[in-house]
């Protein structure tokens, strides 16, 4: 579980950092969970020029979100006195993952660009695709709420008891 735990952590941290939502209208932007705008053709000055300051961040709170499971994974892992505390930060920070990546997944735009753009443009955001890093957000956010869970039905499920055999009871 620990190394699984701590991989999907690390994944996370990559994905927020890659593209989230992209569009084929207009300029064809791509933009990643932390606001990073790539545009064809366009250099990076031209870029930042147009898009500075009108993209939100919303994987900026993946991103703590995911350096936090990856951390109390890796505790977990190392001592197992803090594995019960591991196993429940690592299932609230993925589902605060999952809950800012489901957010962005039902409406990118609404939720990469700022109101500013909308303004800007007099009418609608353009349509954006979800993109693989706001998937795959979503997808090991779930998968790590999986393994939080089942961690924790493992602990509370009762063993049964051990039985001990007695020289009388035939087993010799």
């Amino acid at each position: 579980m620990w190394p699984a735990a701590l991989a999907g952590g690390l994944l996370l941290v990559l994905f927020a950092q890659v593209e989230w939502g992209s569009t084929d209208e207009g300029v064809q932007p791509s933009i990643t969970g932390l606001g990073r705008v790539t545009v064809p053709g366009a250099s990076d000055e031209d870029v930042a020029y147009f898009f500075a300051d009108n993209t939100d961040r919303p994987g900026l709170t993946v991103l703590v979100a995911d350096i936090v499971v990856a951390v109390a994974a890796a505790l977990g892992w190392w001592r197992e006195r803090l594995r019960p505390a591991a196993i429940g930060v690592i299932g609230v920070a993925s589902a605060v993952a999952l809950v800012a990546g489901a957010m962005v997944l039902a409406d990118p735009a609404a939720h990469l660009f700022t109101d500013r753009v909308a303004r800007a443009l007099d009418s609608e955001l353009p349509r954006m695709d979800p993109g693989y890093g706001l998937i795959g957000t979503v997808a090991v956010a779930a998968g790590l709420i999986v393994v939080a869970v089942s961690a924790i039905a493992s602990m509370i499920r009762p063993r049964a008891p051990e039985r001990r055999l007695t020289p009388g009871d035939g087993s010799s």
